[in-house]
């Protein structure tokens, strides 16, 4: 963290003295840096693929006020000295417009010197993480609930469930204590506390001593506050040793990337939020919109639920662009999202102001049944 700390220093200390963007000429350059080849892989190239497959379907259409929308793309491998580098290259060389669609909690806090010091609209960082929302950053905007919501929800149903013994498995990082403290807040709203509590350390998947101070416990409940890879091993290792508890876990797991890199048997009666409609209610225009979309230009992710969140960020900043001006200025662009006032999306409807850059507060509950996942009614 020290060594984060001192790179984003040394590189702001580097950076130019004018920050503005490069004039919009037939091409709008939006940037993401996010995880492509590491740890939180799936997450990353889902959201790639949902913000990337919405403006290639915007282009086939003529474009924005008759400007095309380029996505430029990084890799940070969700480290996030990593993240600074690369996020200054797209300010710096690439002048990109704005920034969507980052992933990793801390690499999303690590993001916000660059983001403020270049005034540098950054669109749905994918995380529900405290730190983003309060206090309101200017150039932040979320379209999806935070993580003290997506717990609340999980709490209430598993309180709902029976269960009255909860405990935490963490990764020892930004995500990891942010789930942490949601649920400690979650839990005393029914009266109680945990029982226990076990973590681990960021981009490993070193489980074991963490889920033994979890069995100490004796918890009939445990929140899994980790992204899908140390989480499918956490879960794996606890099915094996007989732990019969409640499992669930949040939309920062990555929905099936979590299932699948469980497998087979051990993921059934897994609850998750989500922070995306269902997938297959093709009632909401704005899911039919992105599932055509991502069908046509899949990869080797497809339509999934990060692949869906980044196609409703996307969505939200054609709209915003739109009204923007022509050129589009940051600045306007910014009051168009603060102007949103149940402006509907498809079924989904944004909300913003100066003082809230949440956009909708909607968290949906599923269940694992027969390794695919299910709406918890």
């Amino acid at each position: 963290m020290k060594k984060m700390i001192f790179l984003t220093v040394v590189l702001m200390m580097l950076a130019p003295t004018t920050h503005a963007a490069g004039p919009v000429g037939d091409v709008i350059k939006i940037g993401m840096v996010n995880d492509q080849t590491g740890a939180n892989k799936g997450s990353g190239r889902g959201m790639k693929v949902g913000v990337e497959a919405y403006f290639k379907a915007v282009n086939a259409k003529g474009g924005v006020n008759g400007r095309k929308v380029e996505l430029v793309s990084l890799d940070d491998q969700m480290l996030t000295d990593k993240t600074i580098d690369c996020l200054l290259k797209l300010a710096d060389e690439q002048k990109v417009f704005a920034v969507v669609g980052s992933v990793g909690t801390s690499n999303c806090v690590a993001s916000l010197p660059v983001v403020k010091e270049y005034k540098l609209p950054y669109i749905n960082p994918r995380t529900g993480a405290t730190e983003l929302r309060t206090p309101v950053v200017r150039e932040v905007f979320h379209i999806r609930a935070s993580y003290q919501q997506e717990v609340d929800r999980i709490v209430d149903q598993l309180v709902k469930q029976g269960a009255k013994r909860f405990a935490v498995f963490y990764q020892n990082d930004g995500l990891g204590t942010d789930i942490l403290a949601s649920t400690e807040n979650a839990v005393k709203r029914h009266g109680l506390g945990l029982v226990s509590k076990g973590s681990f350390e960021r981009n490993t998947v070193a489980v074991t001593a963490g889920l033994a101070s979890i069995m100490a416990g004796k918890p009939d409940a445990i929140i899994v506050g980790a992204v899908y890879k140390p989480g499918a091993e956490f879960i794996k290792m606890a099915r094996k040793e007989g732990v019969s508890a409640y499992l669930a876990s949040g939309s920062f797991a990555g929905g099936m990337n979590l299932v699948k890199a469980v497998g087979p048997g051990a993921a059934e009666g897994i609850i998750m939020s989500q922070v995306v409609p269902e997938l297959d209610d093709l009632t909401l225009p704005i899911t039919r919109e992105c599932k055509e979309a991502i069908e046509k230009n899949p990869e080797d992710v497809g339509f999934n639920s990060v692949s869906m969140e980044g196609c409703m960020a996307a969505k939200s900043m054609i709209m915003a662009l739109e009204k923007a001006g022509n050129p589009p200025t940051q600045a306007a662009f910014i009051q168009a999202y603060e102007s949103m006032k149940g402006t509907d999306m498809g079924g989904i409807k944004l909300t913003f102001s100066p003082d809230n850059h949440q956009g909708q507060d909607n968290v949906y509950l599923q269940v694992v049944k027969g390794d695919k996942l299910v709406s918890l009614k």
